[in-house]
């Protein structure tokens, strides 16, 4: 009776139990999915810029917020929105920063009632100072660029009113734009105080999936006007737009940073603290793939070791 040959190291590394292997990505994948890690990533230049333009605003500064929100594209764009709406929700209050904030797209006044009562909740001291901190003027339809540029000149060609839709700041819903406190002072910082337009911000943060905004954008809101509005801007986009931003992007240019899809929202994430979807998504690719690694090196040593090894101990 033939005895039988006891399986080499190299034999066993390349028959590993694909039970094993199985379990091991399972474990893997749902690792950040229970506590996201934030593991180490490269932060592109872009999304550092697009950070530090936010977190220091001179005090006294006034924010456009375009609460960008669609949900076609929320896996890819909703955490760069979160993320930047909380490190909003971090300036600290001796700043004396303001924000302005609208949406246009249709389903983004509801979403935003739920976020902000969820993981977007303001600060106390911005719930109860809603009208003359800060501001949400709701849905406003901008299909194009002519409604864009009546925008960028006077807010209530557009919009004459607050009609946001959630509970915050409810005693000011409905009321005539200019009628709000805060709307009043930003209108009469510069210029004419009975118009509220572009001349009237420091930083004007927007989103789109579209890739001709950043050309709609720097034609109405810095290139127009007498003199030209020049408002800088951040934006938050998916990674196919990159190459219609790039041209526009600089610190003496119109866009002073932007942050292209999940992989950005996960550099945002990190540099600002809060980990959210995109560390989700950016640490499960990272894990997957050393998971991927791992298994392949196993299986390179096991072949190579039976090619090179095995046959020397025979001889």
């Amino acid at each position: 009776m033939t005895e039988k040959k006891e399986n080499s190291i190299w034999d066993k590394l390349g028959l590993i139990d694909y039970r094993i292997i199985y379990a091991t990505f399972i474990i893997l994948l749902a690792t950040p999915v229970i506590y996201p890690l934030g593991l180490p990533m490269t932060v592109s230049q872009p999304v550092r810029s697009y950070y530090d333009a936010i977190v220091n605003l001179p005090p006294n500064s006034v924010i456009l917020m375009h609460s960008f929100v669609d949900l076609s594209v929320w896996a890819d764009t909703g955490p760069i929105l979160i993320a930047t709406w909380k490190i909003i929700w971090d300036i600290p209050q001796s700043k004396n920063i303001s924000i302005i904030a609208y949406t246009s797209v249709n389903d983004g006044a509801i979403k935003m009632d739920d976020l902000l009562k969820g993981e977007l909740k303001p600060p106390q001291w911005r719930i109860d100072s809603y009208g003359y901190t800060w501001m949400d003027i709701g849905y406003i339809s901008l299909p194009n660029e002519p409604m864009l540029a009546a925008f960028a000149a006077d807010f209530t060609a557009v919009s004459r009113d607050d009609h946001h839709i959630y509970d915050i700041g409810s005693e000011f819903a409905g009321s005539p734009l200019l009628d709000v406190p805060l709307a009043k002072w930003v209108a009469s910082r510069r210029g004419d105080p009975n118009v509220l337009n572009a001349y009237d911000f420091d930083l004007y943060i927007y989103g789109s999936w579209g890739c001709t905004t950043p050309d709609m954008y720097v034609r109405q809101w810095w290139t127009t006007g007498s003199p030209s509005y020049e408002l800088k801007a951040l934006f938050m986009t998916i990674g196919n737009c990159i190459p219609n931003t790039v041209p526009y992007y600089g610190p003496n240019n119109a866009i002073l940073g932007y942050v292209p899809g999940s992989a950005g929202a996960a550099a945002l994430e990190i540099l600002s603290g809060h980990l959210g979807k995109g560390a989700v998504m950016a640490d499960m690719a990272n894990l997957a793939g050393i998971g991927t690694v791992f298994f392949l090196v196993l299986g390179n040593l096991s072949y190579l070791g039976k090619k090179y090894f095995e046959k020397k101990e025979e001889e």
